[in-house]
């Protein structure tokens, strides 16, 4: 599935070391640090990889593979839009205001609105790869769920590639089981309707029983 061309926005001449310096650190993790950085109109995240030597190497590939899966994804709601990849090392999007899934009252609707964001992504050939942790889900002042990170997405190729796909795959089916999880608080309690798509792999069932 080919990946749609760079997005062009006067937001990602904004980023830079100066700019940077004086932004707040909203985040940060053993893969980078997310930056809150203001035109004075609009506010953005600006993700940047960290790490020295192999890791920051790694770290980086992460970061590209990350707005490789923000294009295919843009003007999808539920995700934050993306306004480019300055210099190989600033990932540029929306900053989006809320609440973190954990903290924030849910509406009845919610997690149909869920469920059709995660079909949507996987129909554009992306699986998230990590939403059982709720701190990549959060909720917008209107109640809808955006996901955030997608630093461990995996993007389904063109063409025959039948390790990726079977790779997506995996991915795809356990980005449904955490749907799942998410809704339920676990996997006990789950209707007949929404248990037609959860299908915990051996490996998920072992890391699962390793946590407790």
């Amino acid at each position: 599935m080919p990946t749609p061309s760079a997005p062009t926005t006067p937001a990602a001449s904004l980023v830079n070391h100066e700019s940077l310096a004086d932004a707040a650190v909203i985040a940060h993790s053993n893969q980078g640090l997310i930056y809150r950085l203001s035109d004075g109109d609009r506010e953005f995240a600006v993700k940047t990889a960290v790490g020295r030597g192999p890791l920051l190497a790694v770290n980086r590939h992460a970061l590209r593979r990350e707005y490789r899966a923000y294009l295919r994804l843009q003007d999808l709601a539920g995700i934050p839009r993306c306004h480019g990849l300055v210099d190989d090392r600033w990932l540029v999007l929306d900053f989006i205001p809320g609440e973190p899934f954990r903290d924030a009252r849910i509406g009845s609707d919610f997690f149909d609105r869920l469920l059709e964001i995660i079909q949507a992504m996987h129909a554009r050939g992306v699986a998230h790869g990590d939403l059982k942790r709720k701190s990549n889900l959060m909720v917008d002042p209107e109640g809808s769920p955006v996901l955030l990170d997608f630093g461990a997405a995996t993007l389904l190729r063109a063409g025959r590639h039948p390790v990726n796909r079977r790779l997506f795959e995996f991915m795809r089916q356990t980005d449904l089981n955490a749907w799942v999880k998410l809704k339920y608080g676990g996997y006990s309690g789950v209707s007949e309707a929404d248990r037609a798509l959860l299908r915990r792999s051996w490996l998920e069932r072992v890391l699962s029983r390793t946590r407790r």
